[in-house]
C-alpha cells in the first residue's frame, strides 16, 4: 500500500508538473519562441567556458613560468600509487562512480537515481623538454579526462541497472594543467588552483576533439543566426494569409515522415561510396536535424492554434537555414574531422 501510495503521489506531481509547464508555453509562447534560444546560447557559452579557457591558452614552457595562470603540457608522475575499486587500475588519482540507472520506457531515456563518488588524489610533477614542475592538488577534476565504464543489468523486476565509472590518472600520462603558477619557498614555481577555481586537467585527445567541435560550432553559428531571425521573422513581422486551410499531409509529413525518410537516407548511404554516399546521406542528415530542430517549436505552434500560413513559413525556414548550412559547411566540417 505504501508503495502505491508512493506511487500515486509522483504520478500527482508529474502531471502537476506537466500541466504547468503546458500552461506556461501556452500563455508565454510569443515571449519563449524568441526568449529560449538566447538562453540555450547562454548557458552554453557559461557551461563551455572552462574548455574555451583551456583551448585558447598557449602552452608555457617551464623555464618561462611567471606568476599567473598557465597551461603546462607534460608526462605526470609520482611516488605513490592506488588502485581503482572497480577496474583495479593501477594510478596517481582517480574518481569513481557507482551509479543506480533507471530506464524510462516512455521517452526512452535513462535516469541516475543515486551515485556513490569516491576519489583519491595526490601533488604530482609534470614534465617535458623545459622542466620539471610540481602540481598542488586540493581538489580533484578528471571530468576532461577520458572514462572507463561498465554497467551491470538487472534481470529483476524493479531493480535498478547499476554504472561504475572510473576516471584515472597514471604515472607516464601526457596530460595538459591549465593552473596558476605560484613561488614556493626556493624560488621555484606550482601550479596549483586560485580564488576556488579548480585545476583543469586533459588529455592531448580531448583538447584536440573540443578544438574540433568549437570549429564546427563556430562554421555553423551564422546559419543558426540566420535560422533564428527567419523564424521570428514569419512569426512576428511578416504578412499573414489569414485562414489557410491546415494540410494533414504536411503535418504527417512533417512530423512523421521526415524522420523517417531522414533514418532511411542514412541507412541507404551507408551502401554507397564516394559522392552518392555523400549525396544520399546528407539528405538523409538535413531531414533528420530537421525534424530535429522543428518537433518542439511545431508542437507549440499547433497547441497554440497559430496561423498554418505561419507554421509553414516557419517550417521551411528550419529546413532552408539547415539545408544551406550543410550545402556550405559540409567540406569545412568534414576537413575538420579529417585533420590529424
Amino acid at each position: 500500500m505504501q508503495v502505491k501510495a508512493i506511487g500515486l503521489k509522483v504520478g500527482c506531481l508529474f502531471l502537476i508538473v506537466v500541466g504547468l509547464l503546458l500552461f506556461i508555453a501556452l500563455t508565454f509562447s510569443h515571449i519563449l519562441i524568441p526568449l529560449v534560444p538566447i538562453i540555450v546560447g547562454v548557458l552554453v557559452l557559461y557551461t563551455t567556458k572552462t574548455q574555451r579557457k583551456l583551448i585558447k591558452t598557449v602552452p608555457t614552457p617551464i623555464y618561462q613560468i611567471t606568476e599567473g595562470w598557465v597551461k603546462i603540457v607534460g608526462t605526470v608522475s609520482a611516488s605513490k600509487t592506488f588502485v581503482t575499486p572497480y577496474f583495479k587500475q593501477e594510478c596517481i588519482a582517480y574518481n569513481y562512480r557507482k551509479a543506480d540507472i533507471s530506464y524510462d520506457s516512455e521517452d526512452n531515456t535513462e535516469r541516475e537515481n543515486s551515485a556513490i563518488i569516491e576519489e583519491e588524489f595526490q601533488d604530482f610533477y609534470l614534465t617535458n623538454a623545459t622542466g620539471k614542475i610540481k602540481v598542488i592538488v586540493n581538489r580533484l577534476n578528471l571530468a576532461l579526462l577520458p572514462a572507463k565504464t561498465d554497467t551491470k543489468h538487472s534481470i529483476k523486476y524493479a531493480v535498478d541497472d547499476i554504472r561504475y565509472t572510473e576516471r584515472t590518472l597514471k604515472n607516464g600520462d601526457l596530460i595538459s594543467v591549465l593552473g596558476y603558477a605560484v613561488k614556493n619557498s626556493n624560488y621555484g614555481y606550482e601550479l596549483t588552483e586560485q580564488d576556488k577555481k579548480i585545476l583543469v586537467i586533459a588529455t592531448p585527445n580531448i583538447e584536440d576533439k573540443t578544438i574540433k567541435s568549437f570549429r564546427i560550432f563556430k562554421h555553423l553559428t551564422p546559419y543558426l543566426i540566420l535560422m533564428y531571425l527567419a523564424v521570428n521573422y514569419f512569426m512576428f513581422f511578416a504578412p499573414v494569409k489569414q485562414h489557410v486551410e491546415k494540410s494533414t499531409a504536411f503535418v504527417l509529413f512533417t512530423f512523421f515522415g521526415m524522420p523517417i525518410l531522414g533514418v532511411i537516407l542514412g541507412a541507404v548511404g551507408t551502401k554507397f561510396t564516394g559522392f552518392s554516399k555523400d549525396f544520399i546521406s546528407g539528405i538523409g542528415g538535413i531531414c533528420f536535424i530537421v525534424s530535429l530542430l522543428s518537433f518542439p517549436l511545431l508542437c507549440l505552434l499547433f497547441i497554440a492554434n497559430t496561423e498554418f500560413y505561419i507554421i509553414k513559413r516557419v517550417w521551411a525556414s528550419i529546413f532552408a537555414c539547415t539545408s544551406m548550412a550543410f550545402i556550405i559547411t559540409y567540406r569545412k566540417i568534414e576537413g575538420t574531422f579529417d585533420k590529424e
